[in-house]
């Protein structure tokens, strides 16, 4: 053991590293402050929402705020059925067009205003290009209900509609086989165990941490260089895929079984990049054995094999003008660019489905 240094207290070999990182646990915790007081961001659990041993529903004509902290305040409404739809679920006259929206937070339009979601803009193009109001029911909930969509096919079938849309991205097959929370469980357990797991969790969850990612994303080409090194999370780009994500593909297969065995309209798979995932697809060229569309042939090939079709929404992305404005760079949700871009690729889809014929092709 070495001596201390002449002139230095033995005391002084604890304190000065105590007296350190205690005013940088002060600088962190002051920092922390200040980007909750500067980006304020509403925590509560949604109001509208009830938790049941189906999955999450909503409240018949609630109304709710909210508000993520990079982005402006939110409001929800829903209708008479519990849906985030503009129109009555009522049943509509003979002939008239239809659209249901299955699928997780994304279809329900989470973190825009209805008006900016691909259902709203999706309906609002198609009620103009047909002559008469195609309106869209949204039955989107939460990512832990995507896997148990069949049991909403009665629910679907009594709308009458013309099609369905399902929304599907990597975050909701990451999460497809999750078991479901039970009502009145808002945590999952392992969030509630307090160890090392818990304390880096929650070094993530921190403002000041999104705020220093949030600049950093703001670079597309570093936020795909830091996507790379995430191993499983970022597989679905390499190719050829890796045996975990053919696992999911396949199990989100067993899903599609289920729905197309029950329901008897189209069903479209709309499928939505992350934005690293756009981001390589606006790329010409990839690192060695990265290919932003692998995921989107092998969920084709099995949307076909059970009679659905898939719309990969990820040119529409890449296409976008305005790249910086398509997500939330670090909640990953679509922002109002984005939900434009799923709007185009939804519109095109529906536009070539035989119900839709008298609308005209897509131009």
């Amino acid at each position: 053991m070495s001596r201390p240094r002449p002139g230095l207290k033995r005391r002084d070999v604890w304190l000065l590293p105590l007296i350190f990182f205690g005013t940088l646990a002060l600088l962190m915790i002051g920092g922390e402050v200040a980007a909750r007081v500067v980006y304020p961001q509403d925590d509560a659990a949604e109001p509208c929402e009830l938790r049941t041993a189906e999955g999450a529903r909503y409240r018949p004509f609630c109304v709710s705020h909210t508000k993520e902290w990079e982005g402006p305040r939110i409001t929800q409404r829903f209708n008479d059925c519990g849906y985030r739809s503009k129109e009555s679920c009522k049943p509509r006259p003979p002939g008239a067009l239809r659209v249901v929206v299955v699928g997780s937070s994304t279809a329900r339009g989470a973190l825009v205003n209805y008006p900016e979601s691909f259902a709203a803009r999706a309906s609002a193009f198609l009620t103009e290009r047909c002559g008469g109001l195609v309106d869209f029911q949204n039955l989107g909930t939460e990512p832990p209900d995507v896997n148990r969509i069949d049991r909403r096919m009665k629910e679907v079938k009594a709308l009458r509609p013309a099609a369905i849309v399902m929304t599907i991205g990597p975050y909701d097959l990451i999460h497809l086989m999750d078991p479901p929370r039970p009502p009145g469980q808002s945590i999952p357990p392992e969030d509630q165990q307090i160890n090392l797991r818990w304390f880096v969790d929650r070094l993530r969850e921190s403002r000041l941490f999104l705020l220093m990612q949030y600049y950093l994303y703001r670079d597309p080409a570093f936020q795909i260089r830091a996507f790379l090194l995430n191993g499983d999370p970022a597989d679905y780009v390499r190719e050829p895929l890796s045996p975990v994500w053919q696992k999911r593909v396949d199990d989100f297969g067993d899903l599609l079984g289920r729905i197309t065995a029950l329901a008897d309209v189209p069903l479209l798979v709309v499928y939505i990049p992350e934005r690293a995932q756009a981001a390589l697809a606006k790329e010409a060229q990839h690192p060695p054995g990265v290919d932003p569309f692998v995921l989107q042939r092998a969920l084709r090939r099995t949307a076909g094999a059970h009679g659905a079709k898939l719309l990969d929404s990820t040119p529409d992305f890449a296409r976008a003008a305005d790249f910086e404005g398509l997500f939330y760079l670090t909640d990953g949700h679509p922002r109002e660019g984005g939900h434009a871009a799923i709007a185009k690729a939804v519109e095109a889809g529906l536009l070539a489905e035989p119900a839709f014929s008298a609308c005209g092709p897509e131009s």
